[in-house]
């Protein structure tokens, strides 16, 4: 009898790691996929950012502002300010490859510079706002936005992966 139990209790731990090793494994494949498309991200995103002021940017516009040919990536989300005192935008790359990520920060991070430069000593909210700015990569996707709602739209950008 006793040595029954002893063999129950020990297929049960090891079930339970078993568990807990096939959790992990679904949690980390999870994080930072290549299986969201950047509508849907786009989608998200749209719920919670408020576009006022911003017009939805093109391939041309891409190239110009960062200096990347949208061609590279497998999805691109831009919005741009539609006005030359605004600097509210939103920037969703889907990388075909991680080792992309790169090069889009480093066009984020030019991008986010010459914004500054342009505003800095005159435009005060809109320095403000272009220091508050989030810029993160997960995975196959960077997300930038200079926006007041940019900590909601990094949770919807951060909810859709």
């Amino acid at each position: 009898m006793k040595r029954r139990k002893i063999d129950l209790i020990n297929i049960l731990k090891y079930g339970m790691v078993l568990v807990f090793v096939v959790y992990i494994i679904f949690l980390v494949s999870r994080q930072g996929g290549n299986d969201v498309t950047v509508k849907t991200i786009s989608e998200n995103i749209l719920k919670v950012a408020k576009t006022e002021g911003m017009t939805k940017g093109t391939t041309q516009d891409l190239k110009k502002y960062y200096g990347l040919n949208s061609n590279d990536f497998d999805g691109v989300m831009l919005y741009i300010p539609d006005d030359v005192m605004s600097v509210n935008e939103i920037l969703v790359v889907k990388l075909k490859d991680r080792s992309q990520a790169e090069e889009v920060e480093k066009a984020v991070e030019n991008r986010r510079k010459t914004q500054k430069n342009s505003f800095e000593g005159y435009g005060v909210q809109q320095t403000k706002l272009i220091n508050s700015s989030v810029m993160v990569s997960r995975g196959y996707y960077v997300l930038f936005t200079i926006s007041e709602d940019a900590d909601a739209i990094y949770e919807a950008f951060k909810k859709s992966i």
